[in-house]
């Protein structure tokens, strides 16, 4: 069987994959991946290293997934993160019991130029990653001033993209209900966000 033409696997092939992280709103992932630290991850990762790591693991991992769209390719990167979240809470759990000895930061062991000496051109760059980082703070800034219901449904699926029926089903909320909500949250969250930077930089679209 022929191997697939790179375009019908972008992710695979180093000419598309700048583009394609550039396609990602970085900052949206940074507020998602923020989300899963505790307080006491935070205080010891890197929100932007988890990010490295995961862009690293999804690049040595790309025969593993099938190109379907951009969604779902952020959906895996998500998940990659999700794992790298999990992980470095345990090897922190471990060490604080003594049981392991130091783990390095991911940007440590890349290098100087980071993944920026491992991933294709165009990956990632300090000045990009600094302004993700910016922005990011500032979504999650603005969610903070949401009520915690309307604030709970715009994460789910503004941030990590979850469908509407699933959302409905883990808040326990009719269909009907969780759509009112996030049409009031996204209003809210998109007015507040473009009077703090002055434009409408929050993630896209919403059903």
């Amino acid at each position: 069987m022929a191997s697939p033409h790179p375009t019908d696997q972008p992710h695979r092939d180093p000419t598309e994959w700048g583009r394609l992280v550039e396609s990602l709103d970085v900052a949206s992932v940074f507020v998602v991946i923020g989300s899963w630290l505790s307080p006491r991850l935070r205080g010891q990762l890197a929100i932007e290293d988890i990010w490295q790591e995961t862009l690293w693991c999804s690049w040595r991992d790309r025969e593993q997934h099938e190109w379907q769209n951009l969604a779902a390719w952020r959906r895996w990167l998500l998940s990659i993160a999700h794992n790298r979240v999990r992980d470095a809470g345990r090897t922190i759990g471990r060490q604080k019991r003594g049981g392991e000895a130091s783990t390095k930061e991911f940007s440590v062991l890349a290098g100087d130029d980071s993944v920026s000496a491992i991933l294709p051109p165009g990956s990632t760059t300090p000045s990009r990653v600094a302004g993700f980082r910016e922005r990011a703070a500032a979504m999650e800034r603005v969610l903070e001033t949401l009520e915690p219901d309307l604030r709970s449904i715009v994460h789910l699926r503004l941030f990590e993209e979850i469908p509407m029926r699933e959302i409905a089903t883990r808040l326990d909320l009719p269909l009907s209900t969780a759509k009112e909500r996030l049409l009031r949250g996204v209003t809210k969250y998109r007015h507040r966000l473009r009077q703090l930077l002055g434009s409408d930089a929050g993630p896209g679209g919403f059903a």
